[in-house]
């Protein structure tokens, strides 16, 4: 027998070896993650978490094992349930009426600024922006909690969910908030931002020309209508 077949069937010994040590912890990771998978499904997201939590111990358990042959399968299959494990707790913190109590924006808020950076990447960012913007709806509604309403509509901004009418509608209520609270420099160039998403919206251009005729600017209007944000905020410096 050459030692290319002996080295073969070694390496078949061998596989079926760890595959036989592998199996049962592997078989019980499977498990926890299909029923996961259902439950999730279902939007049991509590249930879920459980279950996803159960399927990441024992896939990590294997791995433990110091597999060989079987490494990058698991490696593989442990990022799998790891993105639905980090989407599906996302979904349970903005589930129901989760973010109309502090409690529950307060633990969606916790939730996303303690991803780890490999985490970030598994939730579309713009979920996570329509979170912030729902929130922020919130707080404007609410009198009296109109800098809690701007400060998540900055981190929709934030976000950079690169989704123009998303950015557009945070830019939108932080003008009103400015506008409200006469602080016409910066609701001048927050219209500005919204204009340049969208450059023929009458409303928009009439709180423009609101905000430069309370700065007595109103001359430099042909101007502003065709600025950026940073252009604008020059143009301000440079005329008043």
């Amino acid at each position: 027998m050459s030692d290319g077949m002996e080295d073969k069937i070694r390496n078949l010994e061998e596989w079926n070896k760890e595959r036989e040590r592998l199996k049962p912890v592997v078989d019980a990771a499977v498990d926890y993650h299909n029923q996961a998978r259902f439950e999730a499904r279902r939007r049991n997201y509590g249930k879920a978490l459980i279950l996803y939590k159960e399927a990441i111990k024992h896939y990590k358990k294997a791995l433990g094992l110091n597999p060989k042959y079987y490494l990058k399968d698991l490696i593989n299959r442990i990022d799998h349930v790891i993105e639905e494990h980090v989407n599906n707790t996302f979904n349970l913190k903005i589930s129901s009426d989760n973010l109309k109590t502090a409690k529950g924006i307060n633990e969606f808020v916790e939730f996303i600024d303690n991803l780890k950076g490999e985490e970030k990447k598994y939730i579309d960012q713009y979920n996570i922006a329509q979170a912030f913007l729902r929130i922020g709806d919130l707080y404007y509604e609410e009198e009296g909690r109109r800098k809690e309403a701007y400060d998540f509509y900055s981190r929709v901004i934030d976000v950079n969910c690169d989704r123009p009418f998303v950015n557009r509608d945070a830019y939108f209520k932080m003008g009103l908030i400015l506008l409200s609270e006469d602080r016409f420099k910066e609701a001048l160039v927050t219209f500005v931002s919204v204009l340049s998403f969208d450059r023929d919206n009458s409303d928009i251009i009439g709180y423009i020309d609101h905000c430069l005729r309370k700065l007595g600017i109103v001359e430099h209007k042909a101007k502003f209508l065709v600025a950026t944000p940073m252009e604008a905020r020059k143009l301000i410096m440079e005329v008043l």
